[in-house]
């Protein structure tokens, strides 16, 4: 996401910059829980409908907007095993945030796939609720309640035995996304061309029946491979 800067050379009295405005907003929105669930990959999400109420919430509250555009970049057609047509989106989205003072200009490239007339609508949505979550850094964890001293006059003490637990706790909690990053250039052999197997994890949990017939025919390290990205999460 990169972004340039427009300013006006008048500002009204007492004016808050738009970048505080945005760092407002950013701490306002607070965490989103997942209340999608995709069942290909058995994994929950957090819906566009959910980030875009959060994200409509706090951009009110702090006296600034954000105008989407998007342009296609790109589109291609596959044909499933069962002889339908998917049809897939790629499209480039910009996105302008201003106060009506100064403006941000940022972007988000976004893809969509869909058997009907959906793909362009599912590319647009996708780089959209990237952007945001980029933007503000949305996640789905509340605050860690064990970063904090639950005792109130502080004092916190931690035995030797107890850190190298928590040591190993965070050791054995960073395999998995360590395990899944490793894998980040893994190739597969796919509709001809060699990809990076992350990308036909992706395809298939988006409903690409293609990439899910590919998926089901997976051998060997070939499909530990896609087991273990989709497990652990896609690296993108």
């Amino acid at each position: 996401m990169t972004e340039t800067v427009k300013q006006s050379n008048t500002k009204p009295k007492d004016y808050i910059p738009l970048a505080e405005k945005i760092a407002k907003a950013n701490k306002d929105i607070g965490a989103i829980a997942k209340d999608g669930n995709n069942r290909y990959q058995n994994y929950g999400f957090q819906s566009e409908s959910a980030i875009k109420a959060a994200v409509q919430r706090v951009i009110s509250e702090n006296y600034f907007s954000i105008i989407p555009n998007f342009k296609i970049i790109d589109k291609e057609q596959q044909t499933t095993s069962k002889g339908n047509v998917n049809n897939f989106v790629y499209v480039q989205g910009t996105f302008t945030i201003t106060d009506g003072v100064e403006t941000l200009v940022g972007s988000m490239p976004g893809t969509g796939s869909d058997t009907g007339e959906k793909a362009v609508q599912k590319a647009c949505t996708s780089a959209q609720k990237y952007f945001y979550k980029q933007l503000f850094n949305i996640t789905d964890k509340d605050e860690d309640p064990d970063a904090q001293d639950s005792n109130p006059g502080g004092g916190y003490r931690a035995t030797r035995r107890s850190r190298t637990s928590n040591s190993a706790q965070q050791r054995n909690q960073a395999k998995p996304q360590a395990k899944t990053a490793s894998l980040r250039d893994y190739k597969v052999n796919y509709n001809g061309q060699l990809v990076p197997m992350y990308l036909v994890v992706k395809h298939a949990s988006e409903g690409n029946q293609k990439a899910q017939n590919f998926a089901n025919n997976l051998k060997g390290k070939d499909l530990e491979v896609f087991t273990t990205l989709a497990k652990n999460g896609v690296v993108s």
